[in-house]
């Protein structure tokens, strides 16, 4: 049971980490900023089920995908790391919000929603190296820890609908000062997170004592 647990907390410590909530929250908002609540609720909606979908293929097909086009999983690590470290800067040293999405008005919520809400956007290339990492460590494991990785994507899709849902009230809460400060802090921590990736998969792949 404490095993378990130990589970589904690292994979939604993890989750939370790669989908950052905040730096997510200024895209959707930036993004959907000429659609009323209504509209916008709905494209937040559909946007988290779209990629809470593509998410789910990847962890029951990531693997064999990677390996019908000849790529290792350790391969995959690596470069998923390298570009979460790169991701990482951005968030550290980088304005994210210097930037945003540049809404058209000439596209409606379902639109939106699957381009760019639920893709790149949420279900972008780290959630979805998460996924890919978190279904490979599950290989040959009983079917109810696959079922817990699949609770800890739902969570964190729920999660994120209700700070979707909030997002005006907790964007004047917290101001842009305070969005930039958990921005860096996160990148901070998903630096750790892609270093770690690169580093055990090296161990892995020359056979060195874990880290």
């Amino acid at each position: 049971m404490i095993d378990d647990l130990n589970l589904f907390a690292s994979q939604l410590v993890t989750l939370w980490v790669v989908l950052e909530p905040l730096s997510h929250l200024s895209l959707f908002l930036s993004t959907t900023s000429h659609l009323d609540r209504k509209e916008r609720h709905k494209a937040a909606a559909l946007g988290l089920l779209f990629a809470f979908l593509i998410l789910v293929v990847f962890t029951l097909i990531g693997r064999l995908l990677l390996e019908a086009m000849g790529i290792s999983v350790l391969a995959f690590q690596i470069s998923g790391g390298l570009i979460l470290f790169y991701f990482s800067m951005t968030m550290i040293f980088g304005d994210m919000t210097s930037h945003p999405v540049e809404p058209d008005a000439d596209r409606g919520f379902a639109a939106l929603a699957v381009y760019p809400l639920a893709t790149p956007i949420i279900a972008g290339p780290g959630a979805i190296l998460a996924m890919v990492l978190f279904s490979d460590n599950n290989r040959g494991a009983p079917l109810y820890q696959h079922i817990i990785t699949v609770v800890a994507l739902t969570a964190m899709m729920t999660l994120l609908f209700v700070i979707f849902w909030l997002g005006d009230y907790i964007s004047k809460a917290i101001g842009q000062s305070g969005a930039s400060l958990l921005r860096r802090v996160m990148g901070i921590l998903l630096a750790a997170f892609s270093v770690n990736l690169v580093l055990n998969a090296f161990q892995k792949w020359l056979g060195l004592p874990e880290i």
